[in-house]
This record gives structure tokens, C-alpha cells and sequence, in this order.
């Protein structure tokens, strides 16, 4: 059944796949990007641009432009891409908060945001039980170069998960390891997933547009990589098991 999807971050890479890929399925997509220059790309891709500030938004503009779409769900793609840690804090943790409470507000349930694998409170709570010595010496690697990235997004998750007794989001938090922009593969692993291998952002999409599908990866955060399994039947795998890798580490 065709659906009515808004995109907050719609110019990104990933979301730029997810827009192509619902619109071919039929789905209404509305994409909210910054520049308006980038019109006829979101166009070209079958998708509907909203030309809207997330980082000059309040909560009730979100929420207005999350109405007057009519969305059903609300996928959160953005990000500052881990550059200026000011901008980071105020994009990817800030920013995505007041999607989770402008999703709430507007009386949107299905909320979908794309993380990354391995944020965690690292100081306070446990490791991931399957992490080898690689996972630690990559982990170690990654929160030593982007460590503002990784905190920002580890506040956003933690505050979508904890305050969501409030907000009574059906959210999934999808968590890729590192991306890359070569042509997806169709094929991932997904939930209890080592540290090392990369995976495409066509792929990443791929997966957000099977969670879309599965109603089972409700209340879900999990990790993904590249793999050999084909991707629905990857997302039915996490879904069935309820294969958290956030949950116990926040």
C-alpha cells in the first residue's frame, strides 16, 4: 500500500536513495532540504521538496510542515556530516529531537532515524558481548576522530528511546557501519554485527525502505553492515529475534 513519507535531510546521500526507491514503489515523498538549488534533483528523483531550515526550526514549524504534508511516517536523514562539532550538536542531536517532538506533536507515529553502529555510552555501560579485539581497536579509532559525531547522535538515540513513553513513537533506529557510496549490493548482515566491514548508503536505504514494510522492527535499534544476506530477509531476521544493539548500552 502506497504511503505518504516526509524526509527531514532529503538532499543526504542515503536519502536521496530512499526517495527514488519509495517513489518507485508509488509512495508520496516530500523532502525537506535547505537549498533550494537542490529542487530539481529531489524532482528528478520523484520527490516533492520543502525548502525548510531543520537548524532555524522550531519544534512547531516541524510539526506544521509534518501536517500540511499529510505524512504518515517521518524519516529523520539528516546530518552535518561530522564537521564543525557546533553544527554536528546542533544537526544531528538537537535538530533530531525536535523531529521525534514535532512527530509527536503533529500525531505522527511511525518515526524512522538513521544513526551509525557502535554509539553507545562507552564510559558507563558494557560493550556489546560479541565485540572481538577488532570491534574495540575500530571503536577506539572512530569515537577518537569523530567523537562529537558519535556523542550527538548517541544524545539523539538515547532521548528517542527514553522519552518515547511520552511521545509514543513507533520509532526503528537504523545503525550503519561506515558508508560508502558504491552501488548497493542488495545483501547486508544485520543486528549483532562486527565493526569492520563497510556498507553502501543505496544499501542503507534499502534497509530504512524494508522497515518501512516490517512492522516488526517496531521499537528496534539495530546494526547493520555488509553482507550476504538479502536484505528483507535480513530486517525479518532482526524483527523476529529482536536484535537490539542500542538496548542495555544507554
Amino acid at each position: 500500500m502506497a504511503a505518504n513519507t516526509l524526509i527531514f535531510g532529503g538532499s543526504g546521500k542515503c536519502a536521496r536513495h530512499i526517495t527514488r526507491l519509495l517513489a518507485a514503489e508509488g509512495h508520496t515523498v516530500h523532502s525537506v532540504i535547505r537549498n533550494p538549488d537542490q529542487r530539481p534533483d529531489i524532482e528528478g528523483l520523484g520527490g516533492e521538496p520543502i525548502v525548510q531550515s531543520i537548524e532555524e526550526s522550531s519544534v512547531d514549524d516541524l510539526a506544521n510542515t509534518i501536517t500540511s504534508s499529510k505524512a504518515s511516517t517521518v524519516l529523520w536523514c539528516a546530518g552535518a556530516g561530522g564537521g564543525s562539532p557546533g553544527r554536528t550538536k546542533a544537526v544531528d542531536n538537537e535538530g533530531a529531537i525536535r523531529s521525534m517532538e514535532a512527530t509527536a506533536q503533529a500525531g505522527v507515529k511511525r518515526y524512522i532515524i538513521i544513526s551509525a553502529i557502535d554509539v553507545r555510552d562507552r564510559r558507563n555501560k558494557p560493550e556489546p558481548e560479541w565485540y572481538d579485539d577488532n570491534d574495540r581497536q575500530r571503536s577506539e579509532k572512530v569515537w577518537t576522530a569523530i567523537g562529537p559525531y558519535m556523542q550527538a547522535k548517541f544524545a539523539a538515540d538515547r532521548n528517542l528511546v527514553t522519552e518515547n513513553g511520552r511521545r509514543g513513537l513507533e520509532y526503528t533506529i537504523v545503525r550503519p557501519g561506515g558508508l560508502t557510496n558504491e552501488a548497493g549490493q542488495g545483501t547486508i548482515a544485520a543486528g549483532k554485527v562486527h565493526l569492520g566491514s563497510t556498507i553502501s548508503r543505496e544499501d542503507v536505504a534499502q534497509t530504512v525502505v524494508e522497515c518501512l514494510k516490517n512492522d516488526g522492527t517496531k521499537g528496534l535499534a539495530f546494526d547493520c553492515v555488509g553482507g550476504d544476506t538479502p536484505i528483507a530477509e535480513a530486517v525479518a531476521q532482526v524483527a523476529k529475534e529482536r536484535l537490539d544493539g542500542f538496548a542495555g548500552r544507554y
